[in-house]
């Protein structure tokens, strides 16, 4: 048939100018045969449960994280100069640091204001004025740096923990 020769209701339209014998279904190309489907436990329809709320008896999908980021805190057993001396390096001295080089570093960023701040007077009294005024979003933006470095690190210590932590689990370590 041509593709202008309208067809009878009901026939099926063949693409590819094969007809099937009469009696028997199309052709079907990519038909899979039907295979079972494992035996799934009962979950109560969609409508039946409020929307968002998983599934009576599953656990939240994030249990196994806090217990996970937990037995990793509980795990770090070793003070600031065992994790310093770990010639293993199985634990880490970053996170009992960061604390610390934070505070020196503010200390550090503050002393060297008040400098720049005296020389600024000691230049003159304009451009004292002009850095007591402006100055200190310098000082403010070297400290939000130093911290963003140090978060940092701190992430890739925290992300190495948990690694360590899930492959020991596996016994991969």
């Amino acid at each position: 048939m041509s593709e202008n020769t309208p067809r009878p209701p009901g026939e099926p339209e063949d693409p590819y100018g094969q007809q099937p014998p009469p009696g028997q279904p199309p052709h079907q190309p990519y038909h899979q045969e039907p295979h079972q489907q494992p035996a799934q436990p009962y979950q109560q329809p969609i409508g039946e449960r409020p929307v968002g709320e998983p599934p009576a008896g599953d656990p939240p999908f994030y249990a196994g994280a806090a217990s996970s980021a937990a037995d990793v805190a509980r795990n770090d057993t070793k003070g600031f100069f065992g994790a310093l001396f770990d010639y293993s390096f199985m634990s880490y001295v970053t996170p009992k640091v960061v604390k610390i080089v934070y505070v020196i570093v503010t200390v550090l960023i503050a002393l060297g204001w008040l400098v720049a701040l005296v020389a600024a007077f000691s230049n003159s009294v304009w451009a004292g004025i002009g850095f007591l005024l402006f100055g200190w979003i310098i000082a403010l933006v070297y400290l939000a740096i130093a911290r963003i470095t140090l978060e940092f690190y701190l992430a890739v210590v925290s992300i190495s923990e948990k690694v360590n932590h899930y492959a020991r689990r596996d016994g991969m370590l």
